[in-house]
């Protein structure tokens, strides 16, 4: 898949931007085998040519969706876990958690590309390297607030604590375009009884 060529000026950003957000929207109501890059032009309010001066095809527009949203997921975390931090690590994991939960409910297209979305190989890099800097931002944050030591295998249960995160996100939306709230409270439980459980022996 060819990646998209980075406008340079401010008009050619803007209408990049539009055509990604309208793609986003559009995967609302039409599936990703009946979106097409004709469509998408219209409704973006651009000619053919000048979406394929930027895109290859519609996949590599999803891709550059995915990427801004990686961007976003990461702020994200650096926001919350910059922020005044609450008394207790639960809550600020719950306050993580919520904040992703909410790209689920409000963000167009997210929860669609989630489930549905095409399996783009070149996005796993940026995924892996997204999930590695929201761990690092958590574990600063309980390293700073919580006395959570700074070791090796600190930021180990950092990294496998945000992927069983996104793995309860993936369940409690499955069915749920609201997310079952019971899934979504469990899980600052569960990531925050990992983080600070004892050490597990080698023995």
């Amino acid at each position: 898949m060819a990646e998209m060529r980075e406008p340079q000026q401010q008009r050619s950003r803007e209408k990049v931007a539009r055509i990604v957000e309208v793609t986003a929207s559009l995967l609302e109501t039409t599936s990703y085998d009946d979106l097409g890059t004709k469509l998408i032009a219209a409704e973006a309010g651009v000619s053919v040519g000048v979406l394929y001066r930027y895109f290859a095809d519609k996949e590599a527009i999803v891709a550059s969706l995915v990427r801004s949203w990686l961007r976003l997921d990461v702020q994200i975390a650096e926001h919350v876990t910059t922020e005044p931090l609450p008394e207790r690590s639960q809550d600020l994991l719950e306050k993580l958690i919520i904040a992703y939960a909410d790209r689920f409910r409000k963000e167009p297209g997210y929860r669609w590309i989630w489930y549905n979305g095409p399996r783009i190989a070149s996005l796993r890099a940026d995924t892996q390297q997204a999930d590695r800097e929201i761990a690092d931002r958590v574990h600063r944050a309980l390293v700073r607030g919580y006395a959570m030591p700074d070791t090796d295998e600190s930021r180990r249960r950092c990294r496998l604590a945000v992927e069983v995160g996104s793995n309860l996100l993936d369940l409690a939306f499955r069915d749920d375009p609201m997310g079952d709230t019971e899934t979504l409270a469990d899980a600052a439980l569960m990531m925050d009884r990992y983080l600070f459980a004892p050490p597990t022996s080698s023995d």
